[in-house]
C-alpha cells in the first residue's frame, strides 16, 4: 500500500496540538519518507513538535537540508518562492502539493492586471510576511510600491525574472492571457520556453520577431508545447526543422511532418537518422520518400552499428546484411534472420511504398517489397499497383480511403504500443472529430494522455489528461498524480476513478465503494481526481461527517490512533474502518 493513504488521513484527523502525530511518531518516519504527497499539515506538525526523527524523515522526502524546510511554509514570501523553486525538480508531487492554491489565489487578486501584477513584484524583494499575504496586498493596492499603469508593458527585474515566470507559470492561463498584451518579448519567450499556454496569434508574433538564435532555443526547448514546434517548422528553415526534429520530446506526428514536407532535410537530421538506433527518431522517416532512411527507420538491430549497416546496404544489398542480422525470437529451420521489419501498421507500409514511388520512383517501392518479408499475395498485389500510372492512383485512393481521424479513434480505443504508432500513421488530426468521439466514449487514459502531447489538442482534453508533457514543465506543478496507473488499484477501483473524474460518479462513493487503503490515498490526491474543486472539498467533508457521526470530540485522539493502525490491513472500504476503529477506540 502506499505511504500516501496514511500521510493523508493523519493530516485529516491530525489536531492542532499534534497530540496524534506524536502518540504515533515512531511509525511515522518510513512511512514520510516513502509518501508520494507530503501534505504542509503534517510538515507543520513536525515543526511545532521538534521531532528530529520526523524532521529528517520529511528532509529525506524533500531532499533538502533540514533548515530549509520551514522556508517553504514560514518563510517570506521570496525566500519561500526561491525555496520551493529548488524543491521542484527534486521532488514534484511535493512542490504540487505545497503551491496547491496559489494559482487560484493570484486569479482572484491579481487576474490579468498589470498594475497588481507590478505591486507584486515591487513587494517580492522586502516583504516579511508570506506569500500568500503578498499576494492579498498586491491585489489591494494598499501598499506602496510603485504601481503600474493599467495598459503599459510590466517591467520584471532582472533578479526576479525567474520568481515572476514561476508565478505566471502557477496561474490559471486565462489570467495570463489577459496579460499579455503587458509582456515584454523576452518574458513570452521565456514562457513559451517552459510549457506557457499561449494564444495562437501571441506564439505567431514572438515567433515571427525571433532572432534566429532565439529560434533556435525555442527548437531545443524540453519543456515548450508541442504547437511550438509546429510553428517553428512553418518557417520552412531545415536547420530548425532538424533541431525540432531531434527534441527528444518532440513527437511522431510533428517529426512524421517534417518528413513529408517540402523542405529539405537538414544534412545534420540525416547524419543522425543514419546513425542513431533510437525507434522513435528513426521511424518517422517511413515518410521520407527516400531510399537510404527509410532502410534506417525499418533495419532491425544488427551486430554492427547502423551507420555500418546502411554502408553495407548500400555495396551489398539486403543479402549482404543478413550475417549481421540478429534473430529476435526462434525462426524456422533454415529460415534466415530479416535484416528490417515491416512497419506494425499495413496501412504505414503502403505509405512508406506510396512516399518511395512518389520521392524516388516505383523502382525504390518495388526494390523495398522485395527485401522485407512479406505475405505473397500482398506482395503481388503491391506490385501490380505499383506497375502502373492508374494501380499508383488505386493505391493513393485506397490510402486516402483507410486513413485520417476516424481510423485514428479506432487505435486510440485498441491497445496502445510503447512506440506512438497511431500519431505517426495519422500525423494530420481532425480535432473537431477527436474531441465528438472522446464526448461520445471516453478514451483510455493513456490514449488521452498521447492526444494530449499532440500540437492542436483542444484546451479542455487536455485538462482532462492532466496535460503536462513528458517529464513535466518545471517549475510548473505536475498536472496530476495519477494513482489509477500504479497497482495499488483494482480495475473495478480504477473504474470508479475514471468515472469520477469524468463526472459520471458522486465522489463521495469513493468512501464505501473502495478499500480504506485505496479511499485514502485518493483523499490525499482530491484535487487531482476531483472534477473540479467544489467536488475536492465535498470529498472531504463527507469524510469528516462520517467521523463526526461517529467520533465524540474528547475520543477523537484514541479513534484516529487506531484508525491509521488499522488502515494497512483493512480489506472494508474507509466507511467501515470509521465504523470499526470507533468501536474499538470509543465504545
Amino acid at each position: 500500500m502506499s505511504k500516501t493513504a496514511i500521510i493523508a488521513l493523519l493530516a485529516e484527523m491530525n489536531d492542532a496540538d499534534g497530540t496524534i502525530f506524536a502518540r504515533i511518531r515512531d511509525e511515522m518516519p518510513a512511512a514520510l519518507r516513502d509518501t508520494e504527497v507530503l501534505p504542509p499539515a503534517v510538515v507543520r506538525t513536525a515543526l511545532r513538535s521538534a521531532d528530529a526523527k520526523a524532521l529528517f524523515a520529511i528532509a529525506g522526502n524533500l531532499r533538502l537540508p533540514r533548515g530549509a524546510i520551514a522556508e517553504l511554509y514560514t518563510g517570506p514570501a521570496l525566500a519561500a518562492l526561491r525555496a520551493l523553486r529548488a524543491l521542484g525538480p527534486k521532488n514534484p508531487r511535493a512542490y504540487t502539493e505545497a503551491t496547491r492554491g496559489i494559482g487560484e489565489l493570484m486569479d482572484r487578486h491579481l487576474g490579468g492586471s498589470a498594475a497588481a501584477w507590478g505591486r507584486l513584484l515591487a513587494l517580492l524583494p522586502t516583504y516579511e510576511g508570506s506569500l500568500h499575504a503578498a499576494i492579498e496586498a498586491a491585489g489591494t493596492g494598499d501598499e506602496d510600491s510603485g504601481t503600474v499603469d493599467e495598459g503599459s508593458n510590466l517591467s520584471v527585474p532582472g533578479e526576479l525574472r525567474m520568481e515572476f515566470r514561476q508565478l505566471l507559470l502557477l496561474a490559471p492561463p486565462e489570467s495570463v492571457a489577459r496579460l499579455w498584451p503587458a509582456l515584454r518579448p523576452h518574458i513570452v519567450r521565456d514562457l513559451v520556453r517552459f510549457g506557457a499556454e499561449v494564444p495562437g496569434a501571441v506564439l505567431a508574433d514572438m515567433i515571427a520577431g525571433a532572432t534566429p538564435a532565439q529560434r533556435r532555443s525555442l527548437a531545443r526547448a524540453r519543456r515548450a508545447l508541442p504547437e511550438v514546434g509546429a510553428a517553428l517548422i512553418g518557417l520552412g528553415d531545415p536547420a530548425l526543422n532538424a533541431l525540432v526534429y531531434l527534441n527528444p520530446h518532440t513527437g511522431e506526428a510533428i517529426r512524421a511532418r517534417i518528413m513529408v514536407s517540402s523542405t529539405p532535410l537538414h544534412p545534420s537530421l540525416v547524419e543522425r537518422l543514419c546513425g542513431n538506433w533510437s525507434v522513435s527518431t528513426r521511424l518517422p522517416a517511413l515518410w521520407s520518400g527516400d531510399p537510404l532512411l527509410v532502410r534506417a527507420a525499418m533495419l532491425k538491430r544488427h551486430t554492427i552499428t547502423l551507420a555500418e549497416s546502411l554502408a553495407t546496404w548500400q555495396e551489398k544489398g539486403a543479402e549482404g546484411l543478413r550475417p549481421h542480422a540478429r534473430p529476435e525470437m526462434p525462426t524456422r529451420a533454415g529460415s534466415e534472420p530479416q535484416p528490417f521489419r515491416v512497419p506494425r501498421y499495413r496501412l504505414l507500409l503502403l505509405i512508406t511504398l506510396l512516399r518511395l514511388c512518389e520521392c524516388a520512383g516505383p523502382q525504390a517501392a518495388l526494390d523495398l517489397l522485395g527485401e522485407v518479408t512479406v505475405a505473397e499475395s500482398e506482395a503481388q498485389r503491391y506490385r501490380e499497383l505499383l506497375s502502373s500510372p492508374a494501380g499508383i492512383a488505386r493505391l493513393r485512393a485506397e490510402i486516402d480511403a483507410s486513413s485520417g481521424t476516424r481510423r485514428l479513434v479506432r487505435r486510440l480505443r485498441a491497445h496502445l504500443p510503447r512506440v506512438g504508432w497511431p500519431m505517426l500513421e495519422t500525423p494530420f488530426v481532425d480535432w473537431a472529430e477527436i474531441t465528438k468521439a472522446h464526448r461520445r466514449k471516453p478514451f483510455p487514459d493513456r490514449s488521452l494522455a498521447l492526444l494530449a502531447g499532440q500540437d492542436g489538442c483542444p484546451a479542455e482534453l487536455r485538462r482532462e489528461a492532466g496535460a503536462a508533457p513528458t517529464g513535466g514543465r518545471w517549475p510548473t506543478p505536475i498536472g496530476r498524480l495519477d494513482p489509477t496507473t500504479g497497482g495499488g488499484l483494482s480495475e473495478r477501483e480504477r473504474a470508479m476513478v475514471a468515472d469520477v473524474r469524468a463526472g459520471r460518479m458522486p465522489i463521495g462513493e469513493l468512501l464505501t465503494g473502495l478499500r480504506a487503503a485505496s479511499a485514502g490515498e485518493l483523499l490525499g490526491l482530491r484535487d487531482t481526481i476531483a472534477p473540479d474543486g467544489r467536488a475536492a472539498h465535498e470529498l472531504r467533508d463527507k469524510f469528516h461527517e462520517l467521523i463526526d457521526r461517529r467520533v465524540a470530540p474528547a475520543g477523537r485522539v484514541a479513534f484516529a490512533v487506531v484508525a491509521l493502525r488499522l488502515l494497512p490491513e483493512f480489506e472494508g472500504s474507509l466507511a467501515q474502518l470509521v465504523d470499526t476503529a470507533a468501536a474499538a477506540a470509543c465504545d
